[in-house]
């Protein structure tokens, strides 16, 4: 596959996003070695220092309809990538995390034009990153195992286990993110745009919706869920 690789880019899915077109083939990569202005869902920040692995994955020609569940594919493929070093679970929807403390994000994009839409899965992981900011809830392959890893590797792995991942049935999908669910009886604070509610969350249902104990959320109605 088709790898572009750079030493620094605002953010590795803005870039692929401004020159998808122009790329003539229907998979690619956007890969960097930091970025100075990536971002996480709703534009928030995300840390991304030189260490860690930042990249987007682009398939063009993808099926819309498809894309809702391509976030917990996405996760669940980083997920057991980084299980060989960690015991990580998923934060629904879209955080790997250590002990309650995040290791990697995803943001999944997507763009149509007529009938053909691209979708950009941009995945963050903290692989080896020595410092992290004391006010980021946050850890790193590094910290925790003492050494480095190849995320030249790690890339490849995780490339490999999307595409399997994407051969899974929704069901499929949706009981291993339930296994695998870090929240999953615990407390959270769920922040939307205009609510914040204390629930405690139970499982993701078959439309990949959390389950509490004081409603059911759509992803794109919860901007951030906080553990308690």
């Amino acid at each position: 596959m088709l790898v572009f690789k750079f030493p620094s880019v605002t953010s590795t899915q803005d870039l692929a996003e401004a020159i998808y077109s122009m790329i003539n083939e229907k998979e690619f990569i956007i890969l960097a070695e930091e970025q100075t202005k990536a971002r996480g869902r709703y534009r928030r920040e995300w840390y991304s220092p030189k260490g860690g692995l930042w990249f987007t994955y682009v398939i063009k020609n993808y099926e819309a309809e498809r894309i809702p569940f391509l976030t917990l594919k996405s996760a669940l493929a980083v997920r057991k990538v980084l299980s060989e070093f960690l015991d990580v679970q998923i934060r629904w929807p879209n955080d790997i995390v250590y002990k309650d403390r995040k290791i990697s994000g995803i943001l999944i994009e997507g763009m149509t034009e007529g009938n053909n839409t691209t979708v950009f899965i941009g995945i963050g992981v903290d692989t080896n990153v020595k410092d992290l900011p004391a006010e980021i809830k946050a850890t790193s392959l590094f910290i925790e195992l003492k050494r480095e890893v190849n995320n030249d590797v790690l890339l490849e792995k995780i490339i490999e286990e999307i595409k399997n991942y994407e051969k899974k049935s929704e069901k499929e999908v949706i009981d291993e993110t339930n296994r695998y669910l870090s929240i999953k009886d615990k407390k959270v604070k769920l922040i939307g745009k205009d609510y914040e509610k204390e629930c405690v969350a139970m499982f993701i249902d078959y439309y990949g919706r959390l389950v509490t104990d004081c409603g059911i959320f759509e992803i794109e109605d919860v901007l951030r869920v906080i553990e308690e």
